[in-house]
């Protein structure tokens, strides 16, 4: 049996980072300090802050707060703490309090000024409190939200959180897939490693152990499963897979149930019978990763049964990657168009999400206005389809007011033509066209929508006030200032100065890994944001943060498309000199290596390098 230190379980650890088995990482020497440093839920916590560097003058504070708890599918609107201003006492530290709610297992904070524009968030490690336990040491799930919190910021903080929650609860057995992969992102590690062969043989034992004592949760057969999966050990994936479709609860055995439903109803036709089964079935179905909601709703939505459709809907709902598509369906019944009108614009709302920790109120207003265009689209087009048009375009034309996107000019432009002001219409697509991002063919094409010839003076005066009107907005983001030396490595081990890589032109420097996931969905349009650097006489340069060179970054290269050149911090010298400490971040440098916008969306940079290359800004010939 395991060991929970200095076994075989320890011997894992030996391969990776060191940790000690002393119940938590010792405190980095910060200006900020917890009393209790090892709570219980419910504590009340007293804070103690020494103000270091642009904080230092300020005569109050503000300590931001996040907590997490054993579920980790609580939102984050969910779970803020509410703590008092911080006040500077007699001796000039800060002081505050606050209780920890007692479904906390983990808080993660950082200290800012009261605007949200000064922030000191530990060097990008945040100030965070693992949650005890009685017998003093840190909760399993402390560690796992702790993981959780760092797996876009930093994976190898993330790694070792994770690693630590397995040495001290080995039996934790939902936890072991989890590290594999996340050794696989942070470390490379591959078949042929002896780390995999470790994992190898911890799998054998904890399934030749699991497999006779019986009475698992659901979590921890799926656990089981996934871990046999990734060892590819292929007699206990098949053991573990068929014990998780027995089990009621786990996904396979949700999914298993959905589709047998649907047979049914198919071979004997009886909808009300197969909605019934859902119902049954739900609550042990609820939260699996699988279909089983979608299947009711959209058998309720055939079947017009308004009473059982409104159930679904509302259990549907708070999935947002559901995006709009739920309300469009709605729609299509008159009698719950209204209800389907009313969700959209919730879901349109609410999408502005919480201010994640380390970010300031300025960059996160940036971003949001950025998530933001496109869902407004959608949103748009569903308002003039099934509301009110006068509404769409009201909400669209105060978008264009306060930023530049080519999606809400394309929208702008689509609804004036719907309503018939084709003047309007062509302002608007005249503002899209101007973008360097837009090709010649296009901007043509745009211009002649309008009844306008691509070549008259009327289109490109009407070019003109839209390359004005979105360099306003544009310029309104410009800074200025030199970001420290930095090196970084190539592909073959060869040491190059950043400076000496982002002169002579323009420069997009991005940074990002492959652990994370936001990252590598924007690769294609990183892609495609580099063919239009090359028209516009600048370069794209990308930085993989602690994501080290080899095969199967190569392999991950040709398999994602990657054309653009791809360097690697590997000692955080180039993360540091340009002060990030979150992925995926984008900076805009001139051609003398100044920064001259940063933290940019990706949809912004061709107008930013339009300002950095004036000659560059109209639609290429």
């Amino acid at each position: 049996m395991m060991t929970r230190c200095g076994g075989k379980v320890a011997a894992l650890f030996a391969v990776g980072t060191a940790l000690s088995c002393s119940g938590e990482s010792a405190p980095g020497e910060t200006g900020l300090r917890f009393s209790p440093d090892r709570p219980l839920a419910g504590d009340e916590v007293t804070v103690s802050y020494a103000p270091l560097g642009t904080l230092a003058a300020d005569s109050e504070l503000v300590l931001r707060g996040t907590y997490g708890t054993a579920d980790s599918d609580v939102r984050l609107e969910e779970r803020l703490l509410t703590i008092p201003r911080m006040t500077r006492g007699s001796g000039g530290a800060f002081t505050t309090r606050f209780t920890l709610p007692e479904a906390a297992v983990y808080a993660a904070f950082v200290v800012e000024d009261a605007t949200g524009e000064r922030l000191d968030a530990n060097g990008g490690r945040l100030f965070d409190l693992l949650v005890h336990g009685p017998d003093d040491r840190p909760l399993y799930h402390a560690f796992r939200r702790r993981a959780d919190e760092f797996e876009d910021r930093n994976v190898h903080t993330s790694l070792e959180a994770l690693r630590r929650a397995m040495e001290l609860y080995p039996d934790s057995l939902d936890g072991w897939s989890e590290l594999r992969s996340l050794e696989r992102s942070a470390l490379g590690s591959t078949t042929g490693d002896s780390l995999f062969a470790w994992h190898q043989e911890n799998f054998a034992g904890l399934h030749q152990r699991f497999r006779v004592e019986g009475d698992l949760s659901p979590s921890a057969i799926e656990g089981l499963a996934s871990y046999a999966a990734a060892v590819r050990d292929e007699e206990g994936a098949a053991h573990w897979e068929a014990a998780a479709e027995r089990t009621v609860g786990t996904d396979a055995w949700a999914m298993d149930i959905g589709w047998s439903i649907l047979d049914r109803l198919e071979a004997d036709g009886d909808t009300a019978a197969a909605l019934a089964d859902f119902e049954r079935h739900w609550p042990d179905a609820r939260g699996t990763a699988t279909p089983f909601e979608p299947f009711a709703f959209e058998l309720a939505l055939d079947a017009r049964d308004l009473v059982v459709l409104d159930r679904w809907i509302e259990r549907l709902f708070p999935y947002r990657i559901l995006g709009l598509a739920l309300p469009r369906m709605i729609a299509v019944i008159p009698e719950r168009r209204a209800r389907a009108v009313e969700l959209a614009k919730v879901r349109y709302e609410f999408h502005d999400p919480v201010r994640p920790l380390g970010r300031t109120a300025e960059e996160h207003a940036q971003s949001v206005a950025a998530e933001r265009a496109p869902l407004l689209k959608d949103y748009a087009r569903f308002l003039n389809e099934y509301a009110s048009p006068a509404e769409a375009l009201e909400i669209v034309e105060e978008a264009t007011t306060r930023s530049a996107s080519p999606d809400l000019f394309e929208i702008l432009g689509e609804l004036k033509l719907n309503a018939g002001d084709v003047e309007g219409a062509a302002r608007a697509y005249a503002a899209l066209a101007s973008d360097p991002s837009v090709s010649r063919e296009r901007a043509d094409s745009l211009a002649m929508l309008v009844g306008h010839d691509p070549d008259s003076p009327e289109w490109r005066a009407l070019l003109e006030a839209g390359t004005g009107q979105a360099l306003r907005h544009v310029l309104s983001a410009a800074v200025e200032w030199t970001p420290g030396e930095a090196w970084v490595t190539d592909a073959g081990g060869n040491r190059h100065s950043l400076a000496d890589l982002t002169a002579g032109k323009p420069t997009v420097l991005i940074f990002w890994a492959r652990w994370c996931p936001p990252c590598v969905q924007k690769i294609p349009d990183v892609v495609r944001l580099q063919e239009t650097m090359d028209r516009l006489g600048a370069q794209v340069l990308s930085i993989a943060w602690r994501d080290p060179p080899g095969a199967s970054m190569e392999a991950f290269m040709e398999e994602r498309g990657i054309t653009y050149p791809v360097y690697y911090d590997l000692d955080d010298a180039a993360t540091s000199a340009f002060g990030v400490y979150a992925i995926q971040a984008n900076f805009v440098l001139d051609a003398e290596g100044r920064v001259r916008f940063e933290r940019s969306e990706l949809v912004d940079v061709p107008r930013q390098v339009g300002v950095l290359r004036p000659e560059s800004v109209e639609p290429d010939a």
